[in-house]
């Protein structure tokens, strides 16, 4: 095992004389020193490369507009900015169940939009897809500890659903008293829960240069966690997925052109990132990431990367792009 002092060097640090490894990170660093010191190590990410597709589904209502995709470790959970639900599906694509957000929710989410006109009667909210409707986006969905975690914008928030049942949740963006919660209007594309920490994070949909920090219970902003990004050796824009690992690495994906990048989440290093193509179609657009341990013949994945094929003649569709790394210890 290399040591710690060479390990922090992998992520340029310490910038100091003095660094006390838990709270110097914001305790972001994982129990285990071991488990910390693999997380510091290079990925090579230009080494990941596609092995098969985990999932797929063509012309369906869960793959029109489908928005990412997110695991517990023994099911995949997709959400559609088209059905506006999310689906649960099993390690041979059966589909099991389907999470729609229940009225109560709804109508929280209308009135913290503002209450705005729809067609019908004026005082129901619905959701539709006409112009004239109001119609939220729905983002990259993430799991954390039985919950699902899907990220709204119009207005900013997460619907929180757990998956063994139980009543679903909404919380819009907050912040204490006297700051301003949402300094752009494009964050919660994506969200995901630090699983050291705790802390969900989101970013801006365009060129972010931090994550931003909230309580995952009650959404009020926490700035303190922030996590500042390093430079990427190509450009960061247009994110719309990331994940954590159990390491202390984040991995973003963005669209136009796709691209896959990883981080270190304890100060933000970039260890490098890679350009993905169109994967064969003119209508791609990467999604979102998630990590979960899989075979193909024996051929080991454990990065997956949901890529939507925008279809105008059609439904759309989507792809679980399954990708092998050189070491998953180091996830």
């Amino acid at each position: 095992m290399p040591s710690l002092r060479k390990a922090l060097a992998g992520i340029g640090e310490p910038k100091e004389a003095f660094l006390a490894v838990r709270g110097s990170f914001g305790g972001r660093t994982p129990a285990s020193l071991r488990g910390a010191i693999a997380g510091m190590t290079n990925p090579h990410v230009q080494g990941w490369h596609e092995v098969g597709v985990a999932l797929a589904s063509e012309n369906t209502d869960e793959s029109e507009e489908a928005q990412g995709a997110t695991t517990d470790g023994t099911r995949w959970y997709v959400g559609s900015n088209g059905t506006k639900t999310v689906v649960v599906f099993d390690d041979d694509a059966n589909r099991l169940a389907t999470f729609e957000p229940e009225l109560g929710i709804v109508r929280s989410m209308w009135a913290d939009a503002g209450k705005p006109a729809v067609l019908g009667a004026p005082d129901t909210p619905i959701f539709g897809t006409l112009p004239s409707r109001w119609s939220p986006h729905f983002g990259a969905p993430s799991y954390h500890g039985g919950w699902l975690y899907v990220p709204v914008q119009g207005p900013h928030g997460v619907w929180k659903i757990p998956v063994e049942g139980g009543a679903q949740e909404w919380h819009k963006a907050d912040a204490p008293a006297g700051e301003k919660a949402l300094p752009d209007d494009d964050l919660f594309p994506w969200c995901a829960v630090h699983p050291v920490t705790g802390v969900l994070y989101t970013c801006n949909y365009g060129r972010p240069h931090r994550l931003r920090a909230y309580d995952r219970l009650s959404l009020v902003r926490a700035k303190q966690h922030d996590v500042r990004l390093g430079t990427a050796p190509i450009d960061l824009d247009r994110v719309q997925g990331g994940v954590f690992t159990s390491r202390g690495r984040l991995i973003l994906v963005r669209s136009d052109f796709n691209a896959v990048f990883c981080f270190s989440s304890l100060n933000g290093f970039c260890f490098g990132a890679k350009k993905l193509g169109d994967f064969g179609s003119d209508g791609s657009e990467v999604e979102s990431v998630t990590i979960r341990g899989w075979s193909f013949d024996g051929v080991k994945a454990n990065v997956h990367i949901l890529e939507l094929d925008n279809d105008i003649v059609s439904e759309d569709d989507f792809y679980l792009h399954s990708f092998q790394v050189p070491d998953p210890a180091r996830l």
